[in-house]
């Protein structure tokens, strides 16, 4: 397992995740946007979710996360991390199944 860190202008990065597809990883980054399917949402780490990583969430499991205190709609802009298996559907992927996987980080704080 490794330690993968995304950054805003991380397409090239993200294309090398695909080497690490059906491997359990760590990826932190920071979200950039939610996007809601009809029984999906998304979260989305780049403008571009068609080839940048996103974590996917059923929308019938959307209740234990919130039970569990994570409020998605809150992350943009935030850092997290994530762990899981990488699959690639329209870019690298980690399908989130419980709130666990998920861990919103301290705000960077400044070089100084």
């Amino acid at each position: 397992m490794a330690f993968l860190g995304l950054s805003r202008a991380g397409g090239g990065r993200c294309q090398r995740l695909g080497r690490f597809v059906r491997t359990y990883q760590l990826i932190e980054g920071t979200v950039h946007a939610i996007g809601e399917g009809r029984k999906l949402l998304y979260v989305n780490f780049a403008e571009d979710w068609r080839s940048d990583f996103t974590i996917t969430i059923e929308r019938k499991a959307l209740g234990v996360f919130e039970a569990a205190g994570l409020d998605l709609g809150a992350l943009p802009g935030k850092r997290v991390r994530v762990r899981g298996f990488v699959e690639w559907w329209n870019g690298p992927m980690i399908a989130a199944t419980h709130p666990e996987q998920i861990e919103v980080l301290a705000p960077a704080s400044p070089a100084g």
